[in-house]
């Protein structure tokens, strides 16, 4: 799906005044010509006079007291803690919140993963090796090399290797969400 789909979607099918009434709570927006005022919904402003505004027509934002506006989306972001990088993220849970269905995502999205999937699957195939011997090297082998007998560093390094795999895969898979 392209990130301008949903994000297109969000802006046309939710207001950015009702987002706003949400967030600030109900009858704390007033009237006040064509645009709605209250108190800076945003968690990072304490806002103690109406600096926040609404223009319905315009479909837009603007609070005076922390210098931010813009349209649904970043009311959204703002509001509810979401990064720059997670603006399509924020777009979905707007959808979602106001009772919208989220765009499908086209066949050539789906034909991209299929394309893709062995490459991203030795890329995790090599990262999962690379943790595995990193880890025997540095949690196991040193208290291998200590052991004197012959045979008792064989049978250590063959039991030391097969723990280090369910390591190894819980550290990939750490990576792997992190970077999502």
């Amino acid at each position: 799906m392209s990130q301008r789909t949903i994000i297109e979607a969000a802006k046309e099918k939710v207001p950015t005044i009702d987002l706003a009434d949400l967030l600030c709570g109900p009858a704390h927006l007033r009237r006040v010509g064509v645009e709605w005022v209250g108190r800076c919904p945003l968690p990072d402003h304490e806002d103690k006079t109406p600096s926040f505004t609404v223009n319905p027509e315009k479909n837009v934002w603007f609070c005076h007291g922390c210098a931010r506006g813009g349209d649904v989306i970043e009311l959204a972001r703002f509001g509810w803690g979401y990064e720059k990088h997670e603006v399509q993220m924020a777009a979905a849970d707007l959808l979602h919140e106001f009772g919208h269905p989220i765009p499908e995502r086209p066949a050539s999205w789906y034909r991209k993963q299929e394309r893709q999937k062995p490459i991203r699957d030795a890329i995790a195939q090599a990262k999962f090796a690379h943790l595995r011997r990193r880890l025997f090297r540095g949690l196991f082998l040193p208290s291998l090399v200590r052991s004197e007998d012959q045979d008792e560093r064989k049978e250590g390094a063959v039991i030391f290797w097969e723990a280090t795999e369910p390591l190894a895969e819980m550290m990939v898979e750490h990576l792997a969400e992190a970077s999502s």
